[in-house]
């Protein structure tokens, strides 16, 4: 069985990765965006420094997805070389939340999905910031390896640490 523990520690090394892949992120590169509609790489840094925390705040007020906005509006004006201290940030502010749950509430508390599918506050810690925490980290990847950064593999994407070559 999962604990509380394994869920926050999952959820902060997405967070540890994406900072470590931010360091790969080529000089100049902060507009880069694979094609016109999709977002930029600045775009995409905005999204990963909110994500978790407004996804679990969201969560904890009933489903309130206006609570969303007040941490998406606040990312709007983050500037790209700011994104470790976001992140940071975040993830001090996740711990602190998810460490103020009660036990019985990963099982009992509903929580929606934005496609309005019903589960557990467990299961949506998983299924929303979890998932999308790992979701968005590749696609940083990919935007990074596309713009430039040839020299990352899967050892940057998954463990956030620069392969050893023998």
């Amino acid at each position: 069985m999962l604990t509380r523990n394994d869920i926050r520690e999952a959820i902060l090394k997405e967070c540890r990765i994406s900072k470590h892949l931010f360091t790969k992120i080529p000089e100049g590169m902060y507009d880069y965006k694979p094609t016109e509609n999709q977002r930029s790489m600045t775009g995409l840094l905005r999204y990963l420094s909110v994500c978790g925390i407004a996804s679990l705040q969201v969560m904890l007020h009933n489903s309130d997805w206006g609570q969303w906005k007040v941490y998406g509006d606040a990312a709007k004006e983050m500037k790209p070389e700011d994104f470790p201290e976001a992140m940071d940030k975040q993830m001090a502010e996740m711990e602190r939340v998810f460490d103020a749950i009660p036990d019985a509430d990963f099982q009992e508390v509903k929580v929606k999905h934005p496609t309005g599918t019903e589960m557990t506050l467990g299961a949506g810690i998983l299924n929303m910031t979890l998932s999308w925490l790992t979701a968005y980290r590749m696609q940083l990847f990919l935007y990074a390896k596309q713009a430039g950064a040839h020299e990352i593999g899967t050892s940057n994407n998954w463990t956030g640490v620069d392969r050893k070559v023998s």
